[in-house]
């Protein structure tokens, strides 16, 4: 049972596993943007699981904690509080999940008001990469500056109607960005960033991790395109000029992966230009012994409890003692003279009555 302590202690145990997280990524930063990204949504991840961890695996005290006497609560009784603080945190759920259905929403309207694919520029480049239009649904829409995609089981692909005039170069470069989003699954993985945000909506860490999984994936998908075959210099001019045009069109949700949304592009331009910056698919075995490592390391922090010693009994007060009185002096006691004994009585002798 979910109890305020229990809750208290998830939220805590969520925060030690995204700074273990950041320290790991920090540790491996020579590695490729792909590997961090794996190890933030992992992070992620087992933040979701941590509350049924707590709950379902049996825990095991490791330090003893004395507390100290519990003082009464102002105006309220204890269950009282446990029953605001949880009706807040559901109320702040409830608010994050809002603002995600509604922008699922807007998702469902771009759908519906987009055009299926007909320009023959966009339908080349596809060509002339091997892709299978069957894979996805691929849209285009007028409503936008950018290409970006959404969708976990059955991918969206919205290309700009603006993109006939890019150079075949940039449209390809483009492609190249958003299918690597399709393949690299980056939906699955923003998706478990907005629930873990709308589970810890109180947790500023989550939030950290949830923007710096958006921004990973970006750069992510970044390096794909420059292994394809990408020029740096044009890679990043061709961003800043996507950047420039997106004024005045309408703006990606939350629930999209655009090419320029949800990331810092100065950060991004920045390691595309830079020559010693690690583009390689990130090895398996470390992918999993990162995983691994941090899963373990979760399972532990959560069958792990503190237990809380009752307070000792307060100390009996100490009876005062009352100040030693002198003492009297005492006259001598005069010696007692012995009794001289009483010489006994003679017997008195028989009268006669003839007498």
């Amino acid at each position: 049972m979910l109890d305020l302590v229990t809750v208290a202690a998830i939220a805590f145990k969520t925060g030690v596993v995204v700074v273990a997280a950041g320290l790991l990524s920090l540790t491996l930063r020579r590695q490729s943007a792909a590997f961090s990204h794996v190890v933030w949504t992992a992070a992620l991840a087992l933040c979701l699981l941590m509350p049924l961890v707590v709950l379902l695996l049996p825990s095991q005290s490791a330090v003893a904690l004395p507390i100290a006497p519990t003082l009464p609560l102002p105006r309220m009784h204890g269950r009282e509080w446990e029953r605001a603080v949880m009706a807040l945190w559901l109320i702040g759920a409830f608010c994050v999940l809002l603002l995600e259905l509604l922008a699922t929403i807007g998702l469902a309207r771009w759908r519906r008001h987009a055009l299926p694919l007909t320009s023959t520029r966009w339908s080349a480049t596809l060509a002339r990469m091997g892709f299978d239009h069957r894979r996805l649904q691929v849209l285009e829409s007028q409503h936008i500056a950018s290409p970006c995609t959404w969708g976990v089981m059955q991918p969206v692909l919205l290309l700009p109607t603006s993109g006939e005039s890019w150079p075949e170069s940039s449209r390809r470069a483009a492609l190249l960005h958003e299918l690597a989003h399709i393949e690299r699954r980056d939906a699955l993985s923003l998706l478990v960033a907005r629930l873990a945000c709308a589970l810890y909506w109180f947790n500023p860490l989550v939030w950290i991790a949830a923007k710096r999984i958006r921004s990973l994936q970006e750069r992510a998908c970044d390096d794909a395109a420059l292994r394809a075959g990408a020029t740096p210099s044009d890679y990043a001019q061709f961003l800043l000029d996507v950047a420039a045009h997106t004024s005045g069109v309408i703006n990606l949700t939350r629930a999209s992966i655009g090419m320029t949304h949800g990331s810092s592009l100065r950060a991004r331009i920045v390691a595309i230009l830079d020559p010693q910056a690690t583009r390689s698919r990130p090895r398996r075995i470390r992918v999993v012994a990162a995983c691994a490592s941090l899963f373990a390391f979760t399972m532990l922090l959560a069958t792990i409890t503190v237990a809380i010693e009752p307070p000792p009994p307060p100390p009996l007060p100490e009876v005062p003692t009352l100040p030693e009185t002198p003492a009297r002096p005492t006259t001598p006691i005069e010696p007692i003279t012995p009794i001289t004994p009483v010489p006994p009585i003679p017997p008195i002798p028989p009268v006669d009555p003839t007498q």
